[in-house]
């Protein structure tokens, strides 16, 4: 095992430069942001570290400032504000990403490739994925009644503490590591049969996105969320234990941000990855840090050119090219203009027939010309930029 592999510092670092390729800000460049056009949000500006917190409240502020392009932002903290049942939390540092104002399924799969990559090149390559929908508020309420009463009918079997816990929040059968306890689990209800008709379709949706990028999956009934309320929650497993990152996980919390956020019709999503922190001071946890200036702006149209064009992110990851892009734009005529604005020397754009053919349209910002190139060359034309 390398030193690389047990250092909480430059585990932040490497996380910061990867988000930050895939079009995560840090959460202060956010806060700026968002603090110009939200007045009435500028008392909620962290003095510290963010938070998943005051990361999402201000991310929310800007998304609806700016509805026509999502928010991403990450951020880091050597305290937790939602750590999970069980960790230590004088050990545990997190560093989170969060895509707030799509509601779309593409929002989960860009987290996971962001992700991926992250473990991936800190040498800790994702094995797979285990997710679990709680759907919508109707659906989770549903749920969470069954669940009640199927804990209620049980209790008696439990120690008068768990009794007392259980009654409290029928949740934390799912963090009981009690053979009771998984007994009792294996017949309660599931979430996934709760679900409206709105949540199964997203579900759904996300399943065949991880289908189609080759990720594995397994469903996992015991990941019901937290006090956020997540419609979708996941886990990522590694292919083997690391001295440094202890879990990755997260999830669609809609709810959470109309609540908290105070901005109806709030999307997004989240997650985090929590690690041993040892060795990391305050001023590590700092996200105030410069945005490389792009060299190329990557249009996408259309959601198989946004699935197909992640493969053309890692290309230019591996180029060490920076990038801009909105991967949930609609119109070309938007990304031109935030292209010309971001003084990038080349456009690159794929739509339908693009992500069908394999190929993508490379644009010189300087003179308009364009080609066509296929993916397979995108390597070749990418030297030519450094």
């Amino acid at each position: 095992m390398s030193t690389n592999r047990i250092s909480p510092v430059s585990f932040l670092k490497l996380s910061a430069d990867v988000a930050s390729f895939y079009g995560f800000r840090p959460a202060r460049e956010v806060e700026r942001a968002a603090a110009k056009y939200i007045k009435d949000e500028r008392a909620r500006i962290a003095r510290g570290p963010h938070t998943f917190a005051t990361t999402a409240a201000m991310s929310a502020a800007w998304a609806v400032a700016r509805p026509q392009e999502p928010v991403l932002a990450f951020y880091a903290t050597p305290s937790p504000s939602h750590l999970p049942y069980g960790f230590p939390a004088r050990e545990t540092g997190e560093f989170g990403l969060q895509i707030v104002g799509t509601s779309e399924s593409v929002g989960e799969i860009m987290l996971f490739k962001t992700l991926a990559a992250i473990l991936s090149e800190w040498g800790a390559p994702l094995a797979r994925v285990r997710v679990n929908a709680i759907g919508d508020r109707d659906s989770r309420e549903r749920f969470l009644r069954e669940l009640t009463l199927h804990v209620r009918k049980h209790s008696s079997r439990f120690e008068p503490a768990e009794r007392d816990l259980l009654a409290q929040n029928s949740l934390l059968l799912y963090h009981f590591d009690l053979d009771l306890a998984r007994e009792v689990r294996a017949e309660a209800p599931r979430s996934i049969n709760f679900l409206s008709e709105k949540s199964r379709t997203h579900f759904r949706s996300v399943l065949e996105h991880l289908e189609q990028l080759g990720f594995l999956y397994e469903l996992d009934d015991s990941l019901v969320g937290d006090e956020r309320g997540h419609h979708l929650a996941f886990a990522i497993d590694t292919t083997e234990a690391d001295a440094t990152i202890i879990a990755t996980m997260g999830g669609r919390y809609d709810e959470y941000l109309r609540t908290h956020g105070r901005k109806a019709g709030s999307a997004g999503v989240g997650a985090s990855i929590f690690f041993r922190k040892k060795g990391a001071v305050a001023s590590n946890f700092s996200t105030n840090r410069a945005t490389p200036k792009p060299k190329v702006y990557f249009a996408q149209l259309g959601l198989r050119a946004k699935l197909q064009g992640l493969s053309v992110v890692e290309m230019l990851r591996a180029a060490r090219i920076p990038v801009e892009q909105s991967f949930d734009a609609a119109h070309l005529s938007t990304q031109l203009q935030a292209a010309q604005s971001q003084g990038v020397s080349h456009l690159l754009i794929m739509g339908q027939r693009e992500a069908i053919d394999g190929t993508i349209i490379v644009r010189s910002m300087q003179n308009s010309a364009q080609s066509t190139l296929q993916l397979a060359d995108m390597p070749r034309f990418l030297k030519s930029l450094r």
